[in-house]
Protein backbone atom coordinates (compact mmCIF):
# COMPACT_ATOMS: atom_id res chain seq x y z
CA UNK A 1 0.00 0.00 0.00
CA UNK A 2 0.98 3.39 -0.86
CA UNK A 3 1.69 6.32 1.78
CA UNK A 4 -1.14 9.08 1.82
CA UNK A 5 -0.05 11.77 -0.49
CA UNK A 6 0.52 15.20 0.94
CA UNK A 7 -2.24 17.60 -0.01
CA UNK A 8 -0.22 20.62 1.47
CA UNK A 9 2.88 20.53 -0.62
CA UNK A 10 1.49 21.24 -3.82
CA UNK A 11 -0.06 24.17 -2.27
CA UNK A 12 3.40 25.09 -0.77
CA UNK A 13 4.19 27.31 -4.16
CA UNK A 14 1.21 29.05 -4.35
CA UNK A 15 1.27 30.18 -0.52
CA UNK A 16 5.06 31.31 -1.20
CA UNK A 17 3.58 32.91 -4.37
CA UNK A 18 0.78 34.64 -2.59
CA UNK A 19 3.19 35.77 0.48
CA UNK A 20 5.27 37.79 -2.68
CA UNK A 21 2.82 39.18 -3.96
CA UNK A 22 1.52 40.99 -0.67
CA UNK A 23 4.61 42.08 -0.12
CA UNK A 24 5.51 43.68 -3.58
CA UNK A 25 1.70 45.47 -3.09
CA UNK A 26 2.53 46.68 -0.12
CA UNK A 27 5.84 48.55 -1.15
CA UNK A 28 3.93 49.42 -4.24
CA UNK A 29 1.42 51.54 -2.07
CA UNK A 30 4.28 52.71 0.00
CA UNK A 31 5.89 54.04 -3.21
CA UNK A 32 2.67 55.37 -4.05
CA UNK A 33 2.23 57.08 -0.69
CA UNK A 34 5.18 58.56 -1.19
CA UNK A 35 5.05 59.78 -4.51
CA UNK A 36 1.87 62.25 -3.65
CA UNK A 37 3.99 63.34 -1.20
CA UNK A 38 6.78 64.33 -2.85
CA UNK A 39 4.53 65.91 -5.58
CA UNK A 40 2.44 67.99 -4.04
CA UNK A 41 5.88 69.74 -1.89
CA UNK A 42 6.67 70.23 -5.57
CA UNK A 43 3.77 71.96 -6.14
CA UNK A 44 4.20 74.38 -3.44
CA UNK A 45 8.07 74.75 -4.17
CA UNK A 46 7.04 75.91 -7.63
CA UNK A 47 4.75 77.79 -6.79
CA UNK A 48 6.64 79.57 -3.96
CA UNK A 49 9.84 79.74 -5.99
CA UNK A 50 8.51 80.00 -9.54
CA UNK A 51 11.36 76.93 -10.36
CA UNK A 52 10.68 74.03 -13.04
CA UNK A 53 9.87 70.84 -11.44
CA UNK A 54 13.16 69.49 -12.00
CA UNK A 55 14.87 72.20 -10.06
CA UNK A 56 12.54 71.66 -7.47
CA UNK A 57 12.95 67.91 -6.89
CA UNK A 58 16.66 68.49 -6.68
CA UNK A 59 16.23 71.26 -4.43
CA UNK A 60 14.56 68.22 -2.44
CA UNK A 61 17.09 65.95 -3.18
CA UNK A 62 19.75 68.19 -2.31
CA UNK A 63 18.17 69.26 0.86
CA UNK A 64 17.28 65.67 1.50
CA UNK A 65 20.98 64.99 0.97
CA UNK A 66 22.37 67.73 3.53
CA UNK A 67 19.51 66.40 6.31
CA UNK A 68 20.52 62.53 5.49
CA UNK A 69 16.75 61.98 5.31
CA UNK A 70 15.37 60.66 2.45
CA UNK A 71 13.05 62.78 0.11
CA UNK A 72 9.63 61.24 1.15
CA UNK A 73 10.52 63.14 4.74
CA UNK A 74 11.59 66.22 3.48
CA UNK A 75 8.62 66.53 1.56
CA UNK A 76 6.29 65.57 4.34
CA UNK A 77 7.90 68.38 6.27
CA UNK A 78 7.26 70.72 3.59
CA UNK A 79 3.26 69.77 3.23
CA UNK A 80 2.84 69.59 7.46
CA UNK A 81 4.86 73.13 7.66
CA UNK A 82 4.70 74.39 4.05
CA UNK A 83 7.95 75.92 5.29
CA UNK A 84 10.18 76.72 2.22
CA UNK A 85 13.26 77.58 3.83
CA UNK A 86 16.10 79.93 2.18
Amino acid sequence: MSPEPDHGEPLAPLHARIDELETENENLRVAIESRVVIERAKGVLMARLDLPPEDVFELLRSSARRSRRNVRDVAAEIMDTRVTGD
